[in-house]
């Protein structure tokens, strides 16, 4: 007797338990709108809370959501990005931040002949298409799309700060649209290494001087055999 009743409750329970299950379950099936899909059993167990960056997190002794990498780890792409490369520009996309950038950036990079060559390279792989080989202003965008930009050598440019120069890799300027997505702040700073090489190639000069150092060197001419004369006369 006791046996069947230990049965018969546990039948119940049993019993219980399936229609509880339905209950809970059915909602969820019938419910057609995807913004309420009905009642979840532990959500977290799959769809774990996230924290911001930068934010408080309860979970670590620092309260930090940012952890440090393990030890021995190696960044993704180092080859590529350097130090200097992850560090947040601190101008903003304003007239201000023009100025100020040309006022207070300066190229980090040693101007040694590795990196004036990477520079070149660069430049003819971003740059020679519109601005051209010599950076006259001539490439075959500017050619056949215009309009042409000015040429570096020119008086807009040839006095260009190199903070400003960046400061138009960064964000664009007028036509020219932003490099940050497509170069990594080194490779920027190369080829501004290269560009101030352009600013001052087919520089003209001006007639004036010319004459005075055609002068120079023809009196130099004169007066060399008139000082070996000289010479041997006192012989």
């Amino acid at each position: 007797m006791k046996k069947w009743k230990n049965n018969f409750k546990a039948a119940v329970g049993f019993g219980l338990l399936c229609l509880g299950s339905c209950v809970l379950i059915l909602p969820s099936c019938t419910n057609d709108d995807p913004k309420k899909p009905g009642y979840e059993y532990m959500p977290d167990m799959y769809r774990s809370p996230d924290y911001e960056t930068n934010s408080m997190n309860p979970l670590f002794a620092d309260s930090s959501s940012n952890r440090q990498p393990v030890k021995g780890t190696i960044a993704r792409g180092n080859a590529i990005y350097t130090d200097f490369d992850r560090l947040p520009y601190p101008y903003a996309d304003t007239p201000e931040g023009y100025e100020a950038a040309g006022k207070e950036l300066h190229n980090p990079l040693e101007r040694t002949e590795v990196n004036m060559t990477e520079g070149k390279r660069l430049y003819a792989n971003y740059c020679i298409h519109c601005h051209g080989e010599k950076g006259m202003g001539d490439g075959l965008v500017a050619q056949h799309n215009g309009p042409k930009p000015p040429a570096y050598s020119s008086e807009q440019l040839k006095n260009l700060p190199e903070g400003k120069m960046f400061h138009t890799t960064q964000f664009g300027k007028n036509m020219m649209g932003q490099h940050a997505s497509q170069l990594t702040a080194s490779q920027r700073w190369k080829i501004i290494m290269y560009v101030q090489t352009l600013q001052t190639a087919g520089v003209s000069v001006p007639a004036d001087s010319a004459k005075t150092k055609l002068a120079e060197v023809s009196a130099k001419k004169v007066d060399a055999p008139v000082q070996k004369v000289a010479k041997k006369k006192k012989k």
